[in-house]
């Protein structure tokens, strides 16, 4: 049986994100809204600055990459089993000590940052909002840092999704290969030999069961591709409606072009005649 690939993709990619709307409380009083969701997201009192907001979130994203890398390197440690990994990689490494976080902490520790890094984003939004409402329009490089910083979020959580899937689909190799492995052992050992018939056919229903769970990880990632693969038609379908749709609205814009296509046409005819003209006054005059 195959391992499962595990790849990390860089992060800061321009993968478009929609981000929901304020609640419908935050836009009764936006002003007071922003102020109690930047209260919330940073955990202090007060109105809370655009740097402290910045520094902040590019402080979480830092530890959401290095716990995707932690938790990327334990997928590979599962799926090679290396001593610490495989079946009982979800207790812990022994021989770290304790030192090393388990995919279980790991992918809860990852949890909670997304979603500190979500309402620091939204937080950010609010900003944003007020100034628009304070000063009539908010600069356009905190839009900017907004857009790029709702970006990071959208890759980060689709990274995580996907790194969660391989470690899995990994415990689940290691945990079958491990029962193989002690089935051969146990043969070797002369113990084959007392055991049942009812105990050879639970020993065969387990390692078909794990055969059930890598084919659900592999239906899964598909399932997930099929998803992204739909998102992406029904953008293009959107952008294609938004064409027509200018396109419909400016019916002068497509009689101004045919008008100048057929003057052009009209212009290269004329063109073609004194050409000719001219060709057939040469060949006359030299014969």
């Amino acid at each position: 049986m195959q391992k499962a690939a595990v790849t990390r993709t860089p992060i800061y990619s321009s993968a478009p994100l929609n981000t929901p709307s304020p609640s419908s409380s935050t836009a009764a009083s936006p002003i007071m809204g922003n102020a109690s969701l930047a209260t919330t997201a940073t955990g202090t009192t007060g109105p809370v600055s655009w740097e402290s907001l910045r520094k902040e979130v590019r402080q979480v994203e830092l530890e959401i990459e290095s716990k995707l890398t932690a938790l990327s390197k334990t997928a590979v440690q599962t799926g090679s089993g290396r001593p610490g990994a495989g079946v009982g990689a979800g207790q812990g490494s022994s021989s770290s000590a304790g030192a090393a976080e388990s995919p279980e902490e790991l992918e809860n520790n990852i949890e909670g940052l997304l979603e500190k890094l979500s309402r620091l984003v939204d937080a950010m939004s609010g900003h944003i909002d007020a100034q628009t409402q304070t000063n009539g329009q908010a600069p356009m490089t905190m839009v900017h840092h907004l857009q790029k910083h709702r970006d990071i979020l959208h890759d980060y959580t689709k990274e995580y999704r996907k790194t969660r899937q391989n470690v899995r689909a990994a415990r689940d190799h290691a945990e079958l290969l491990s029962s193989v492995r002690d089935d051969i052992n146990t043969f070797k050992n002369g113990g084959a030999s007392g055991m049942s018939a009812s105990d050879l056919l639970l020993n065969e229903r387990a390692r078909i069961d794990g055969s059930h769970r890598l084919a659900d990880s592999a239906l899964e990632q598909a399932f997930a591709v099929r998803k992204d693969l739909d998102s992406q038609r029904s953008a293009l379908v959107n952008v294609n409606q938004r064409i027509n749709n200018v396109a419909a609205q400016l019916p002068s814009v497509g009689q101004l072009i045919g008008k100048i296509q057929s003057r052009k046409n009209r212009d290269n005819v004329i063109l073609s005649c004194v050409i000719g003209s001219c060709v057939v006054g040469v060949l006359y005059f030299v014969m």
